[in-house]
């Protein structure tokens, strides 16, 4: 849905200031997700509190010392202390903020030079590095671009790399107040505008005054890669930690413009079904033709009949976790454990009794007990997604059998005829080519990826080896516990998420101890999730 300068001002926003960030507001939230009433009411609750109503885009640092004493406690001990800094915004942001986020020692100078800025105060060298990269604009050279040009890409920025979306739906104003605050203060504030959107959105819906958001618009490729892989990247440097995708050769993209680096490129990119942004070295693209008016040429996608899902014969009793063997067929023991509930956090209760059920690292659960040199990650994952109504497939139709069921033929599973098992290797192709019409969603994420677990989504992670005749790797990413967290770091951004695997070593749930999809024996990797 689209948000309205009505709603804005019932939030407290002058008109003008409504007007001034309506519609990038409106093409922001849209791109990224933030489209249902829940989500939009929290965004708007943590924005108005954050901004003072859409007034601020700069940290307002001009403390007394009574009011450094009241918000700054650890960093101005004493009466003294605070009364030598009130009144000297520059000085205070150096003393609060030097030597963490990112930023250099408090002589540095970068606490107040990466003070907050933007719809939600955006903090730190470290957040102002990462934004860069998201946004493709040198951001820390100039960081008041932040407040000027980009107020509303980052607080986006900052919901999406947090994953507040998930939080949202679980309408958990805390969570969120704690995500981007670190505590709850002003959260009476937050509560309170909450309320007014959520009360504004629903008076406005019931009198027509809201209007469905658009669909975003459909990729415009206007370069096509001519190398035979390239790497989508989420800043120009040549690193692990930096790439997002392969982009095969001959694939479209749409050109945004230049990056912060000469050489390089920011694009928009269909992954699959998924636009994202991210940068690509020019050199590797080549410019498609232009029809007369010199708007670039789409070409749609041709239609082709759905597919139907393939399973070996379901509800066999005999297909249990105690037997070694059957692996083709789904999990079939009678009473087997199912995901249900209404709300997310119900969803992730069921999601965490599965993982469960399943006990993967149980020994007698000889299913997925590695043996011989051959390990289970492809079982376990697909009974993992089964279990949780996912359909993750064991069993796939061969090239031969899709192009008879592209054809319109109905046909019978049968292995080794119709059907081929498949491995990790092959689950991540099948979720790249299949997956989004059978509901997964790619994401780029940690946050996000945690965060929809947490809410009772399916999530996995799946990495093809450079080497082909040797096993690729998927694992479930599941819900989190109170005796069982991901790993996050002093920002709360998540670094390796909550997994529960089969493998060399079988896993009920634990962080991995590195980021093992990032290992060089892998060629491609990929998070998904399904609702």
């Amino acid at each position: 849905m689209l948000i309205t300068r009505e709603l804005l001002t019932r939030m407290g926003a002058t008109a003008a200031n409504a007007d001034k960030y309506l519609d990038t507001l409106n093409a922001a939230l849209a791109m990224h997700g933030i489209d249902s009433p829940l989500r939009i009411a929290h965004f708007l609750a943590q924005v108005m509190h954050e901004s003072g109503c859409l007034r601020l885009t700069v940290e307002n640092l001009n403390y007394s010392a009574a009011g450094l004493r009241s918000t700054f406690r650890k960093y101005f001990r004493t009466d003294a202390d605070a009364q030598a800094y009130a009144r000297q915004p520059e000085r205070i942001g150096n003393r609060v903020y030097g030597g963490r986020m990112g930023n250099g020692p408090e002589a540095s100078g970068d606490g107040y030079r990466y003070r907050g800025r933007g719809l939600i105060q955006l903090t730190g060298k470290d957040n102002y590095r990462s934004f860069a990269q998201w946004v493709g604009a040198d951001v820390v050279a100039d960081p008041d671009w932040v407040a000027e040009r980009y107020a509303v890409q980052s607080a986006v920025y900052f919901w999406e790399r947090n994953g507040l979306n998930a939080l949202a739906d679980l309408d958990d104003l805390s969570a969120i107040t704690r995500r981007i605050n670190g505590g709850l203060n002003g959260y009476e504030d937050r509560h309170a505008l909450l309320l007014k959107a959520k009360r504004a959105l629903a008076e406005l819906a019931a009198a027509g005054a809201v209007e469905t958001a658009p669909r975003p618009p459909a990729l415009q490729p206007t370069h096509r890669v001519k190398a035979t892989q390239l790497t989508l990247r989420s800043a120009p440097v040549v690193a692990e930690r930096t790439r997002l995708a392969l982009l095969d050769q001959g694939e479209g993209v749409q050109m945004l413009g230049a990056a912060s680096v000469p050489g390089w490129v920011q694009v928009r990119v269909s992954l699959s079904g998924l636009l994202r942004e991210g940068v690509v070295a020019e050199r590797y693209l080549a410019p498609l033709p232009r029809t007369r008016s010199r708007g670039p040429i789409v070409v749609p996608p041709p239609v082709l009949p759905a597919l139907p899902v393939a399973h070996m014969e379901q509800a066999r009793a005999d297909v249990t976790r105690r037997r070694d063997g059957g692996r083709a067929y789904p999990l079939g023991e009678p009473g087997r454990a199912a995901r249900s509930g209404r709300s997310a956090g119900a969803l992730a209760q069921s999601v965490a009794a599965i993982v469960d059920y399943l006990d993967v690292a149980n020994p007698a659960h000889l299913r997925y007990q590695p043996h011989g040199g051959t390990t289970y990650c492809n079982i376990y994952a697909t009974d993992f997604a089964y279990l949780c109504g996912a359909y993750l497939p064991r069993v796939w139709w061969t090239d031969r059998a899709l192009l008879r069921l592209r054809e319109g033929e109905k046909l019978a599973v049968e292995y080794g005829r119709t059907v081929r098992e498949l491995n990790a290797n092959a689950l991540h192709d099948w979720l790249e080519d299949f997956g989004p019409a059978f509901g997964w969603q790619r994401e780029l994420d940690l946050n996000a990826l945690q965060a929809a677990a947490n809410a009772g989504e399916v999530c996995v992670i799946v990495a093809r080896r450079v080497d082909l005749n040797r096993p690729g790797h998927i694992t479930a990413v599941v819900p989190e516990t109170e005796a069982a967290k991901a790993v996050r770091n002093a920002q709360d951004e998540v670094l390796r998420p909550l997994e529960s695997q089969a493998g060399a070593r079988n896993v009920l749930r634990a962080p991995a101890a590195n980021a093992w999809w990032l290992n060089s024996r892998f060629q491609s990797f990929a998070y998904w999730h399904h609702p």
